[in-house]
């Protein structure tokens, strides 16, 4: 690792934006951040392996000075800073991190906050108990740049895409495609990431792709519940907490995020903590509806068309 991608890891984990940062880096500090500011508001009582924490804490050197108010996962989360830029003097490098601590840092972070496959996981489920219902309404679905001529929710003609707005499409696209069974997508000229990158997932826009994937999932999964296990509403809401925490890293700097965040956070999430249910069947008919509002809203329009 060069000097300026251990410059550019502290800075991003610091919040600064880094434009020219390697992608793997970037969303390496983007979720190593947001699993730490996910949590800050959190009492000691709601922390998660707290035993482990506890060991991170301890493998930290000397507690800086801070309020007995201040929460405790925001002192870890300022322990941690002090101890990755007290390591950073050349020609050391950002890795030099005590072997115990960083290892345990950086598991505790990938296994509670972002297990790497669960969205993988729901698709196997929704798949397992796909019926002909959802395959007609998947079929039947098109995505608005797709030409679908209601205009229902009539938002004002955009500029050229962004790269954010093309990864959450082309995450749309992946997904109602991978819930029809079609092993090779083939990602229109309007979807594709730059010629640098062969898939989205190498980009800085990994997380609006994976938003994507699990929009479209959570749609047909909103209108054909009936056969899914209450296991998996659990899921979705693990799945939202990681999605939100990716998002919230990034807000600060992009206001793309803070659309996103808007989104999940008044459309998304007051139905989703309701389900499932068996009382009260509109929560499910206005989550589909908010949903399809934010595929609408995030995704590339007809007029950006190429």
């Amino acid at each position: 690792m060069s000097n300026k991608d251990d410059q550019d890891w502290l800075d991003l984990l610091a919040g600064q934006s880094i434009s020219n940062a390697d992608p793997k880096i970037m969303r390496d500090a983007q979720i190593f951040r947001a699993a730490l500011l996910a949590n800050a508001d959190k009492n000691d009582a709601e922390i998660p392996y707290p035993d482990l924490w506890e060991n991170i804490s301890k493998k930290i050197p000397p507690p800086i000075q801070v309020s007995p108010a201040v929460p405790f996962w925001k002192k870890i989360f300022q322990k941690i800073k002090e101890l990755i830029t007290s390591l950073i003097s050349p020609p050391q490098m950002v890795w030099a991190i005590p072997a115990v601590s960083f290892v345990l840092v950086v598991s505790i972070i990938m296994y509670v906050i972002w297990p790497q496959n669960l969205i993988d996981t729901t698709y196997q489920t929704i798949y397992a108990n796909k019926t002909d219902e959802m395959v007609d309404k998947l079929r039947d679905f098109k995505f608005r740049w797709e030409g679908d001529g209601d205009n229902v929710f009539a938002f004002a003609p955009t500029e050229q895409p962004s790269q954010a707005t093309k990864a959450f499409g082309a995450g749309l696209l992946m997904g109602r495609e991978a819930l029809l069974g079609k092993n090779e997508i083939a990602l229109p000229i309007l979807l594709l990431p730059s010629s640098t990158f062969d898939t989205w997932l190498k980009t800085q826009w990994a997380d609006n792709f994976e938003l994507g994937r699990w929009t479209v999932l959570l749609w047909i999964a909103s209108q054909s519940h009936r056969d899914l296990p209450p296991t998996f509403w659990d899921e979705q809401r693990k799945i939202f907490s990681q999605l939100k925490a990716a998002f919230v890293a990034r807000s600060e700097t992009r206001s793309e995020a803070k659309k996103v965040l808007f989104q999940l956070e008044n459309k998304i999430k007051p139905h989703l903590e309701k389900l499932p249910t068996k009382d009260s069947p509109r929560v499910y008919k206005e989550l589909a509806f908010n949903l399809k509002k934010m595929m609408y809203f995030l995704g590339p329009k007809p007029e950006s068309k190429l």
